[in-house]
Formats: structure tokens, C-alpha cells, sequence
């Protein structure tokens, strides 16, 4: 890189600390203040954000090197959203707001009991700390060491304690502002090298998706990949987990100015899925014309044999773009690595604090105590997941090992809280044995590791991991309405305000605010939403 180069980094990364700090020139005296921004974010923060740490290295990295091997198949992970989306707008959010919620695992003790909060609490901690940061550290440093040359121990550091200063400081304001910055610029990195990289390709677009291999986004059941039945999964379960009760994910929402800049805000973000598949996943198909036709040198070999997939995206960098432009990328890369390690980090500490601290440990904890106990607490999160990042970088697929992982994790969740927010009669009984019964479960992407391919002892066949996760997804629904139907139905009067009320779907915004014109409606731009992601789906079957 060129001394340009360097100095645009140096640029974003005062800027970052400069934007972060600026936020928090309001002294944060309670924690409303720390942990969701005292409710005063506008729509289009609340979208920045939530894209913002949604897009990390996994992506920005990980994706793009899927993408070189496996085609287009692999845009689901960006475009297969809707539903998830539309349940956040409609479903989950009013109802977060309406029951004035901190952290989302407050709705489950209030709609179930305090025991399933505990559990929740519990794996929401563990699985930030101990999986989602990891894995982005682990990606970030990969990301680094490619791009200048550093040394992963150092890597992980510098990402740790730099993310750390301002988010720890600052909270959730901090967060929202430096990941609205961020997410503007890792949108504009990642088209910069989807625009450079589609300039080298002989035809363009219609040259590229000419040559493409298997250009579908729905795969047979001996895809390799994702089966139809995986893509279920993943827009039905997975998604919904990660769009509707992920802690860091839903974080910005819950400091919303009221419900309609929330609602707003998570449709901005569906809008600007396409962009993403564009900034994501295309420079991996891309790579992989140029490749094939000799019109870009190889790739640096990989651990394992083969060319390091994960080296695509600066390998990209490296031969077509020149000095300055490829600062300005970089520079995009970083944005997505820290924008998702703050949302991390500020979520786990919020979570800790409230849902674990001051309901378990300390009830009559006063507020600044809370924001102490929370900033510790974000300390602490990235000192534990700091070393274990380093092991995560022996994998050669960290985004296929953690869509592997989570594709059972997100099974129970995500039926506990749809099922809660949906029925009235689901039980806290069934939330419970939900968990249970998927436990044993979640060995099971560990040991396969790499292979995708899962082989059933009792019926001899063999099925693909995605296809298995369906399965149990649909047994693991089932019981719950089997136990919910067994066991004492909750009293409707105290369940009524944590379930979903049609009013959702009518023009009111809010039982609080004013009825707005068709075009401000947030039905009407969800439908919008809708009939975008139909007609791309229509258009690559």
C-alpha cells in the first residue's frame, strides 16, 4: 500500500473515535442513556446501524471467498431475508416497544418466566463472546494481515482495544453514530471493488452471468451448499433469529425514536439488501471469471491445499485497484469489522448488566452502577473472545462453520419467541422444552466440522446438514404445541399485551403518533419490500 493509503486509514480511524466521542458530549446519566441511546434515534441511524453490524468480516471476507467457490447460491444468505424482516416490522417490534423493554430477553420473563430469561441470557452472552466476536476478530485479523501485513496476535489486539475504547465509553450512542458512519462507507468499499472487478470482466454483467456456474439461488437436495430445505431454514429460522431477537442486531431499534423510526429503520435496512449482494458476493463470482480466463493471478495458497478463499476479496484489492482507492477499501473492510464488534460488545454488556447483574445479582442496583457494571462487562467480552479468535483462524470456512453452528442454535429461539409472540396459548413449559430437546443437537456441526453431510445411523441415508436442521425444526415446533397443549394455558389477560394485535398491520403507526400519508406508511413500504425481493427471486430461480 502506498503512503495514501495509510493516511485515508489514519483519516477513518480519527474520524471513527471523533464521531464516537462526539455522541457522547451529553453526559449519560442513567442507563437508558448508555444502553439505548435515551430512545432518540432517527430511521435512518436505526437502518445504518442495524446493516452496519449485520455486515462484518464475514461477509465483506468470508462471503466473497464462498462466493468464488460456490456461486450464487450463496446471495441467499443476503437476499433471503424478507420474512424476517416483515416479522420485525409488524410482529416483534411493536411488541418490544409497547412492553418497554431494555434488552430482549426482558419480553421472554415477561411473556413466559424469569427462568426462561436466565437460560436466554445465558446463551445470548456466551454466543457473542464466545462465537459472533470470535469470529469476526478471527476474520478482521485474516482481513489485516492480507492488506498490511500484520501479525493475527496484533491484529486481534488493535481491533480489540481500538472497537473497544469508544464502544465501552460511549454505548449505545456511540455505537449507532460511528456504525451509521461505517455503514456508509463499507457500502461504498464494497461497490468500489464490485465496480473495478466487473470493469475487467470481457461482456460485463451479461458476460458474467452468462459464465456463471449454476446462476439459481434454489438448489436441488444434493447441493452441496444449500439444499431448498436449508434455504427455508435460513429465511424462516435463522434470519428470524438473527433479524428479530439477536440482542445486538435489534439493540438499535429498541433506542428508536418511537415505533415508526424503528419500523423505518429495519425496512431501510431490507431495502439495502441488494446493495449488499452486490458489495458481498459479487466480487466473489467476479473473482472467479477472472481466474478462470487468466485475467487475474492466483490466489495465495491456503492451509489446507488449494487457494485460500479468504484472501479473495484483498487479492481483488491488491491487483485492481491503485493508490488511494485501495486506502478508501480498506478503510471500508475495517468499517465493517469494528461496526459489528461495537454492536457485539455494547449488546453483551447490556444483556449482563440487566437481564443477569441487576435481576440476579443486584436488584436494587441504582443506574450509574449499571453503566459501570456494563462497561466492564464489554472489557471483559473482548478479553475472553480476543484469544479465542485465534483459534478460529485455523478454520479454512469461518462463515460456513458459523452458518453450520447457528442453523441449529437459532431453532429454539426462534420458535420461543415467534411461537410467544404469535399464539397465545404457547406455554412457558414448551419454551423449555424446546431447549431441551435441541441440546443435544448442538454437537452436532462441531463434529462434522468442514463436511456438510450428515449421516443418519437409524435410517442409513445420508442428508445435508441444512436439510437435518429443517427436520428438526419442524419436530422441535411441533412439541412445542404438543407440551403448550398439555400443560396450563397461560392467563390471557396477562399474556395479551406481549402477543401481536392485527392493529399492526392497519395505518396507525403507532397507538401513540398521528396517522401519516400513504407514502410514509409503513405498510405500504413493506409491501414495497416485499414485491422487490419477489421479483429477484422470480427473476434467478
Amino acid at each position: 500500500m502506498a503512503w495514501i493509503d495509510y493516511l485515508i486509514l489514519a483519516a477513518y480511524l480519527l474520524a471513527t473515535l471523533g464521531i464516537g466521542f462526539w455522541s457522547t458530549r451529553r453526559a449519560q446519566r442513567s442507563a437508558r442513556d448508555y444502553f439505548v441511546a435515551a430512545k432518540a434515534l432517527p430511521w435512518w441511524v436505526v437502518g445504518g446501524t442495524m446493516v452496519g453490524a449485520s455486515i462484518s468480516a464475514e461477509q465483506m471476507l468470508g462471503e466473497v471467498g464462498y462466493g468464488l467457490d460456490l456461486g450464487l447460491v450463496v446471495s441467499n444468505w443476503d437476499l433471503a431475508v424478507y420474512p424476517a424482516l416483515a416479522l420485525m416490522v409488524l410482529v416483534c417490534l411493536p411488541i418490544y416497544l409497547r412492553s418497554g423493554v431494555t434488552t430482549i430477553p426482558e419480553y421472554l420473563e415477561k411473556r413466559y418466566n424469569a427462568t426462561t430469561r436466565l437460560l436466554f441470557s445465558g446463551f445470548t452472552v456466551f454466543n457473542n463472546a464466545c462465537v459472533t466476536l470470535v469470529m469476526v476478530l478471527a476474520l478482521g485479523a485474516t482481513a489485516l494481515k492480507y492488506f498490511l501485513g500484520l501479525n493475527p496476535w496484533l491484529a486481534v489486539g488493535f481491533l480489540a482495544m481500538f472497537t473497544g475504547l469508544y464502544t465501552v465509553v460511549g454505548g449505545m450512542s456511540a455505537v449507532a453514530w460511528t456504525d451509521t458512519f461505517q455503514c456508509a462507507l463499507l457500502l461504498a468499499g464494497g461497490l468500489t471493488v464490485f465496480g473495478a472487478a466487473l470493469a475487467q470482466v470481457p461482456g460485463g454483467w451479461t458476460g458474467l452471468l452468462s459464465r456463471m456456474p449454476e446462476p439459481h439461488l434454489v438448489r436441488g437436495l444434493e447441493d452441496a451448499c444449500l439444499p431448498w430445505p436449508g434455504l427455508l431454514l435460513l429465511a424462516l429460522s435463522t434470519n428470524v433469529w438473527y433479524c428479530c431477537t439477536n440482542q445486538f442486531y435489534v439493540q438499535s431499534c429498541l433506542g428508536a425514536r418511537n415505533r415508526w423510526h424503528g419500523q423505518m429503520g429495519v425496512i431501510l435496512t431490507g431495502l439495502l439488501g441488494p446493495v449488499l449482494t452486490l458489495a458481498c458476493a459479487f466480487p466473489g463470482y467476479i473473482a472467479h471469471d477472472l481466474l478462470k480466463q487468466g485475467l487475474l493471478p492466483a490466489l495465495p495458497a491456503g492451509q489446507g491445499g488449494g487457494h485460500d478463499a479468504n484472501a479473495t476479496l484483498p487479492h481483488l484489492v491488491r491487483h485492481l485497484l491503485g493508490p488511494g482507492v485501495r486506502g478508501f477499501v480498506v478503510a471500508g473492510v475495517l468499517a465493517a469489522i469494528m461496526s459489528t464488534v461495537s454492536a457485539v460488545v455494547n449488546a453483551t454488556a447490556s444483556v449482563f448488566a440487566v437481564d443477569l447483574y441487576r435481576r440476579w445479582l443486584r436488584p436494587e442496583a441504582d443506574d450509574a452502577r449499571l453503566v459501570r457494571v456494563g462497561r466492564w462487562a464489554g472489557v471483559v467480552t473482548l478479553a475472553v473472545a480476543a484469544p479465542l479468535s485465534l483459534i478460529a483462524l485455523q478454520y479454512r470456512y469461518i462463515f460456513v462453520y458459523s452458518q453450520n453452528a447457528w442453523c441449529i442454535l437459532a431453532i429454539p429461539i426462534m420458535l420461543a419467541f415467534a411461537l410467544g409472540m404469535l399464539w397465545a396459548r404457547a406455554t412457558a413449559q414448551a419454551a423449555v422444552a424446546a431447549f431441551l430437546f435441541v441440546t443435544p443437537f448442538l454437537a452436532v456441526p462441531f463434529i462434522l466440522g468442514d463436511e456438510p453431510w450428515l449421516r443418519l445411523p437409524v435410517l442409513g441415508v445420508k442428508v445435508h446438514l441444512f436439510t437435518f436442521a429443517f427436520g428438526l425444526w419442524l419436530a422441535t415446533g411441533l412439541l412445542m404445541a404438543v407440551v403448550s397443549r398439555l400443560t396450563r394455558a397461560p392467563d390471557p389477560a396477562t399474556v395479551a399485551p406481549y402477543v401481536w394485535r392485527p392493529r399492526a398491520l392497519c395505518g396507525q403507526s403507532g397507538e401513540d403518533e398521528p396517522d401519516r400519508p400513504w407514502y410514509q406508511r409503513v405498510g405500504f413500504w413493506c409491501a414495497l419490500l416485499g414485491a422487490v425481493y419477489i421479483m429477484i427471486y422470480v427473476t434467478f430461480w
